[in-house]
This record gives structure tokens, C-alpha cells and sequence, in this order.
């Protein structure tokens, strides 16, 4: 086994959460699958996600300065893997809300960011985002990604 496929087993072995960023690219809302999303400062509100600098999303990801992340909850499954082949919400029937960034419906919670740093981070890139609003649409179990499958955390 070459060790970048080893990487990603062990890595599988950690449960995370999934999230859908979200965004608008010529008035079209877009989302991705991300499950690299982790809170970085509580004052100023700072969150982190990565993007593969391979992805043909990349540059619609990298260059919004709005966009929202999305906590999916354990019945959103299919429009995670729906979104993880095809970024056009309409196209997938996700339900969504929203002005400055596409807000899933029915989420568990809901960050509306505004891009303050992007780093390098080898094949990926590291965007933060501040946080400018957030709500918790729903009180139940997230998505969970854990061993290459989706299951519900909680």
C-alpha cells in the first residue's frame, strides 16, 4: 500500500463532521463537500476549512469572499454525496435560503463567512473565514464521515 493511501485510512479513522460550503459563481449557488472544518479563534470569530488546489472547484472556493459553511445533519447524506460530484445546488434539489450565501435548510448549524486569510497548505489551501452570522436551524444528530462512509454523530 503507498503511503498516501495509508495516510487516508488512518486518517478515515477519525470521525468528522460534514459540511456543505456554499456560495454564489455568476449568481449561481454553489456547494461543496468538506469535512476539514474546524473553529480556529473565538474572538474575532475564526473558522478554517481546505480546499485541494486540484479540485476543478478550486478557484470558486478560493477566490469567494462570501461563503457559508453548512453542518449537515444525519438525514442529509444524499446531498452530501450529491454535492461531492456536482456543485450546482438547483441541479442536486438542495434546499436552500439566503443573500450573501447559499443557507441549507434544515441544517444542524449555519455560518455565513467572510474570507480573511488563505494559506498554503501543500496540495490543499487553508481559507479562514470570519464569522458575520450563524444559526442552529435544527436539534438533531449531525452527519458524520467516518472510514470512507457516512453515519449520524450523537
Amino acid at each position: 500500500m503507498n503511503k498516501s493511501r495509508a495516510f487516508r485510512d488512518a486518517l478515515g479513522r477519525y470521525p468528522t463532521g460534514v459540511t456543505l460550503v456554499t456560495t454564489f459563481r455568476g449568481g449561481v449557488a454553489m456547494g461543496m463537500t468538506v469535512n476539514s472544518f474546524a473553529s480556529v479563534s473565538l474572538d474575532p470569530m475564526l473558522v478554517l476549512w481546505s480546499v485541494d488546489k486540484a479540485s476543478e472547484r478550486y478557484e470558486i472556493f478560493r477566490d469567494a469572499t462570501d461563503y457559508a459553511i453548512n453542518v449537515l445533519a444525519h438525514d442529509q447524506s444524499d446531498w452530501a454525496s450529491l454535492c461531492a460530484q456536482n456543485p450546482d445546488l438547483k441541479a442536486n434539489h438542495v434546499a436552500w435560503s439566503g443573500e450573501a450565501a447559499p443557507l441549507i435548510s434544515n441544517a444542524v448549524a449555519r455560518f455565513t463567512c467572510r474570507r480573511h486569510a488563505v494559506y498554503s497548505g501543500g496540495d490543499h489551501d487553508i481559507i479562514v473565514g470570519e464569522i458575520v452570522a450563524m444559526d442552529t436551524p435544527r436539534d438533531v444528530p449531525a452527519l458524520e464521515f467516518y472510514r470512507g462512509g457516512y453515519s449520524s454523530a450523537g
